[in-house]
């Protein structure tokens, strides 16, 4: 599982991304800096909201952004457009590729954190209980440019927060988008093996997933080793979910993964590696990733989110995604990943700022970021749109994310300000997937450390 969460790292995402995944974890480098229109560069000593001589008169605001260089360009092209659209506001954009959380964290604690933060869905808990971001709440019921009931639910409420946990109360930050995860499948190793290729239209039961993945796994030369696995490490929440389970009680104050429904999943995905030897194990994984894996053609089918699709066009086989396998036929079998942006508490121009916003996740930003085709748009409604479809480009089934977004759920990562819970959870996951207890058994034994922290990390829950 190591390389999920990896993977989460990096998203666009992510999340992927996204989703990808999406806190922008690098290798610690220093972030560079950029002005949109000519001004000077935006660093963490600059004060928020501060305007400059250079800048003509006009309003100057500042906003935070990871990403790689196509969607750095892309980012910077909404800006540009931002400008020609609010010519008295001008934006320093302040480029962070590595080490985002990081160095936002030094940022938020120095006051020095710009007028719009761009964040992820997991650091948007921990931000929001610290005062970073400001309540938004009438700014976006008064917008005229925002259809809140065409924009995705499970987006737009990972960034409410009701003072004690998130989904519920003000909205302190918008989702620039939203990364639902999918079962990406490389067709020539289906072709090859004589295997149908995945309904888009129908998720696959367990039963039927693990009839498929054992004909795709195979031993090509003979040695007695696994050459190519039918599926990649599995992303165990959707898993729980689809199977009617839950990792913390509705009120978030129990740890439930002990319980039957999310036991039988956990039971479920152990058995893949080990007993049904169709997902490789962490020895397997050593010399490449899950992903590494998937490109090399030694994985039939992996999961992801939306932020890949840019990096699977480059893949010199033929691909296509699937909705993720699901117990009871439901599409919630995946979590879907998001980063949002939300205004500094302590800018001097929260109109401004909000406006920058608004024209990110309206409309007008979401179609020239679309384009790129990492992400699916906020809005409902732009689904069947060209600008995402992207005719004649893979993959040939779209639609599959736009399903999955209408169902997934956020990960348990944003479930919290403090997630000292989950990091317990994580500790002991890795002696769960290498180890030989029940599921149930171990997370029966592991529930009252994960529920101590529950409560040391999150007192005001137990008020």
């Amino acid at each position: 599982m190591r390389s999920k969460w990896l993977f989460m790292l990096m998203l666009a995402v992510c999340l992927v991304v996204t989703s990808c995944g999406g806190n922008g974890g690098g290798n610690g480098n220093s972030g560079g800096n950029s002005s949109v229109g000519g001004g000077t560069n935006a660093g963490a000593g600059d004060s928020v909201g501060s305007g400059s001589d250079s800048s003509g008169g006009k309003v100057e605001i500042s906003i935070s952004s990871w990403g790689a260089p196509d969607e750095r360009a892309v980012f910077e092209a909404v800006l540009k457009e931002f400008e020609k659209a609010y010519p008295d506001i001008k934006v320093k954009f302040i480029h962070i590729p590595n080490d985002y959380t990081t160095k936002m964290n030094t940022m938020i604690a120095g006051n020095s954190a710009p007028d719009v933060i761009f964040t992820s869905d997991g650091d948007f808990p921990r931000w929001v209980k610290q005062g970073a971001f400001l309540d938004i709440t009438d700014y976006v019921m008064a917008s005229t440019k925002l259809d809140l009931n065409d924009m995705w639910e499970q987006g737009l409420n990972r960034y409410r927060y009701d003072g004690k946990k998130t989904g519920d109360g003000a909205y302190y930050a918008l989702p620039k988008d939203i990364g639902p995860t999918v079962m990406y499948y490389n067709k020539e190793i289906f072709d090859k093996l004589g295997v149908p290729h995945p309904s888009p239209d129908q998720p696959m039961t367990w039963d039927e997933a693990l009839e498929m993945w054992k004909k795709l796994t195979v031993d090509e030369n003979g040695d007695g080793k696994i050459d190519i696995y039918g599926a990649g490490p599995i992303w165990w929440e959707g898993f729980v979910w689809s199977n009617g389970g839950t990792i913390l009680s509705e009120d978030r104050k129990t740890f439930t993964l002990n319980e039957p429904a999310a036991a039988e999943a956990m039971q479920f995905i152990y058995d893949l590696t080990h007993v049904h030897k169709v997902v490789p194990d962490s020895r397997a994984l050593q010399s490449m990733n899950d992903g590494q894996m998937f490109e090399a053609g030694r994985l039939a089918t992996i999961t992801g989110g939306r932020w890949m699709v840019p990096t699977y066009r480059k893949l010199k086989f033929d691909w296509d995604v699937a909705p993720i396998p699901s117990n009871n036929g439901t599409w919630l079998s995946g979590w879907s990943g998001s980063v949002g942006l939300g205004v500094n508490a302590k800018t001097k121009y929260p109109d401004e700022a909000f406006k920058l916003v608004e024209f990110f996740t309206g409309i007008e930003g979401q179609t020239k970021m679309t384009e790129l085709g990492f992400q699916i748009p906020n809005f409902k409604s732009m689904a069947d749109d060209e600008v995402y479809t992207q005719p004649g480009q893979k993959p040939a089934h779209p639609e599959v994310f736009v399903k999955a977004g209408e169902a997934q759920q956020p990960g348990p990562w944003t479930y919290l300000p403090n997630g000292k819970w989950l990091d317990t959870l994580n500790q002991y996951l890795g002696e769960f997937w290498s180890g030989k207890e029940t599921a149930a058994e171990f997370f029966t034994r592991i529930k009252p450390e994960v529920e101590k922290a529950l409560k040391e990390g999150n007192p005001e829950l137990f008020e």
